[in-house]
Parts: C-alpha cells; structure tokens; sequence
C-alpha cells in the first residue's frame, strides 16, 4: 500500500466546482476517498452528478452555509477527516479604482469564509482531531500589480494557518497551506488568453511554464495523508520555481 493513502478517508473540498479545486476533487476520488465539493450556487455543482463526487451548494458568504454543510456531513457519516479550503475569488483591479463592493467580495470569500470553515469543522470534528489544508497563494509571499486585496488576503490566510496550527493542536488538529503559482485556471485567463503576456510571464518563472491544476494534486494528497503527520503550520509553495529567485 502506497504511503501517501487517502483510500476511504471523507474529504470536504470547497469551490470543486471549477479550476484548481475541480481537479483536486477529481483527484481524491480517483484515490478512492470519499469526496464532498462545494460550488457557490446549485448549477455549478450540477457536473458532480454521477461522478463520484457528491455536490453541495455553499456560497462562501453566506454567514451559514459552508457550517450547515459541514454539519451535515458530520452528522450522515460520523466524520470529516479532511477539509480542504479552496474557494477564492480573484481580482485585476488597480488599487486605486476598487469599490467596496468588489473589496468585501474577495475579503468575504477568500478569508472570512475560510475562517468560518475552519470554525465549523473544528467544532465537529474536536473530540477526534482533524486535518485542513487551506490553498493560499505566492501572492500571500509576494507582491505584484493589480493584487492588493487578493494578495492581503491570501497572506491572512497563510497566518491564520499558522496561528491555528498552533491554538489547536493539542486538540489534535494539524492545518498546513499550499501556495500555488501562477496556475492556468479560468480565473488566470487576462494571463493566457493574451500570448503575448503569457510568454512574458512563463520567461519569469524558472520551469518556463505556468502550472497546471494537476501539479498542486500531489502537494494536495500529501498533506491528507499520513505521509505528512508529523507535519503542521507548514507552507508548501509549488510554483515552478517563481519564488526561489
């Protein structure tokens, strides 16, 4: 038996509607874990119907949802034994031109909601310990143009990571983070649906490529697996290099 072995373990992953999270979700079935995935609104999970990945809608804003769901879960099976935060929303917008509308969106989404994830399954899951993996990004190590508020995000991401990794692993809870590159995703195509820039940027990263979903699924099954027990508050960045120079 492999030692990286996620078989039969029931796995929550957020926003597998699409992208990243889609193929993770694809990825542990695959390795024969029972997965749950979230999607934003019923039609963008409408996909996981007979693919072995049972769907549930879950807007990351609402202050109720991804809780019901976690609790739902918890309750029809006994357990979670990991929960992979991944939903997010992105933003190209100048600083100096975002509105408050789009400012609370990414902030809701991407830390609140991840906050309140984290919450819910620790408090279902805190008499047995479990194990969150929650995606952040490099843009939480480094700064960029047109990523303000995504990259403040993800920064609070990788802290609250670390912060709980610390507050709760006497309760035997380990939480660890992936940052991913620049991945090509639907929500990175201002960067691949224009060659001229996507040359530009694979010429910075040292693989000369951007990544793909399928490149973060290993970082993805090693931390959920026991391969990584003696791991917690640890960031994992797979980013082809991008920020080791």
């Amino acid at each position: 038996m492999s030692y990286i072995n996620v078989k039969d373990k029931i796995v929550l992953i957020t926003g597998a509607s699409r992208g990243i999270g889609k193929r993770i979700a694809e990825g542990f079935r695959d390795e024969g874990a029972i997965v749950h995935g979230t999607g934003s609104k019923p039609e963008s999970i409408e996909w996981m119907k007979d693919s072995g990945i049972i769907g549930h809608s879950a807007d990351m804003r609402d202050p109720h949802a991804i809780g019901s769901v976690i609790q739902s879960i918890h309750d029809k099976s006994g357990k979670i034994d990991v929960l992979i935060n991944n939903a997010g929303v992105a933003s190209n917008t100048p600083a100096g031109g975002m509105k408050e509308e789009e400012i609370y969106k990414i902030v809701e989404t991407n830390y609140i909601g991840l906050f309140r994830a984290c919450q819910a399954y620790y408090k279902v899951q805190r008499k047995s310990g479990g194990n969150i993996i929650n995606f952040a990004s490099v843009l939480g190590l480094v700064g960029t143009p047109l990523s303000s508020v995504y990259s403040g995000t993800k920064g609070a991401v990788i802290s609250l990571t670390k912060a709980l990794a610390i507050e709760w692993v006497k309760n035997g809870f380990r939480l660890n983070a992936i940052c991913p590159g620049l991945i090509e995703t639907d929500m990175t195509t201002m960067i691949t649906d224009r060659p001229s820039i996507k040359e530009q940027v694979q010429a910075g990263i040292p693989m000369k490529r951007m990544g793909r979903p399928d490149d973060l699924l290993g970082a993805g099954l090693f931390l959920a697996s026991d391969a990584s027990s003696y791991m917690t508050g640890q960031i994992l960045v797979v980013d082809g290099g991008l920020t080791a120079q």
